[in-house]
């Protein structure tokens, strides 16, 4: 099966559908949908990434329709090199192993997949408190991320359109920690931050929900308003290290959160082993 005969296939087995932006037509996933990234796809992520530099390539991901779900499963990655000039803090593939990695996954080499193309971000420091804030502030697309996620790979004259993935681990604090994300292809949101922030709001409603019930119970009244006052008076007798304290362990709600109330959605941080992200 050629790359166009794969992709209107797709398009008819309702996998892709058409969409809108800026006055042109693309085809892309349709939701829900769900990215399956097995273990292997995960070690081979965390395995190869460097805190140093930007590094990149393509998720090779193979389709699946069940019943209105679009299932994509991600266990092999195709590597390309990064020819920026600046690879500390740019990612720009080889032209010419980008073109074969496109043309291996859609004209079905080994299985006809889809490509979705990802990149890193370093979080190197020498420092390792310094290193752990790097990996929460570099886990959002940045400008340039956000603009060549537009960019189509066409096929004949059709346009595909597909996610663009994140991906950056967390260094010495926790080596096992890894950030994947998936942004834009119509799908997704263009950035993680918007949508970080609502389930963090969702975190702290949840938690202060379960203090308020707590305290709510004749036998702990006594507990939380002793609580209250021994947190006051240390905020007051050691202000000029409890409020960095404070602010610090808020900057560091992102690490723990995990966006994990319910299914993952768009993005998610991974200890270890295999992992699944909705599309609604």
């Amino acid at each position: 099966m050629t790359a166009k005969q794969f992709v209107l296939q797709l398009k008819q087995d309702g996998i892709l559908t058409e969409g809108v932006k800026n006055d042109n037509t693309y085809l892309h996933l349709k939701t829900p949908c769900k990215v399956h990234l097995t273990d292997n796809a995960t070690k081979l992520l965390r395995d190869s990434y460097e805190s140093k530099v930007e590094k990149g390539g393509v998720l090779v991901a193979v389709p699946k329709k069940v019943g209105d779900t679009t299932h994509l499963t991600v266990d092999k990655i195709i590597f390309l090199t990064n020819v920026s000039q600046t690879p500390e803090n740019s990612y720009l593939p080889d032209s010419d192993e980008l073109s074969k990695a496109l043309n291996d996954t859609y004209g079905g080499q080994t299985e006809n997949s889809f490509p979705i193309r990802f990149h890193t971000h370093p979080t190197h420091s020498d420092n390792p408190v310094n290193e752990l804030l790097h990996y929460l502030f570099q886990s959002n697309t940045s400008q340039q991320d956000q603009i060549v996620s537009d960019y189509p790979v066409s096929i004949g004259e059709l346009n595909i359109l597909m996610p663009r993935s994140l991906v950056l681990c967390s260094g010495q604090m926790s080596h096992n920690r890894m950030f994947i994300g998936f942004y834009n292809g119509l799908i997704a949101p263009i950035e993680f931050e918007s949508h970080r922030n609502e389930q963090i709001q969702k975190a702290m409603e949840k938690v202060m929900d379960s203090i308020t019930e707590w305290a709510k119970k004749d036998e702990n009244k006594v507990l939380a308003i002793g609580g209250g006052i021994l947190l006051a008076f240390l905020i007051i007798r050691f202000y000029k290290v409890s409020i960095p304290l404070i602010l610090m362990l808020i900057a560091m709600i992102p690490f723990f959160t995990n966006d994990q109330h319910g299914q993952p959605q768009y993005f998610a941080s991974v200890d270890k082993g295999k992992v699944t992200i909705d599309f609604p």
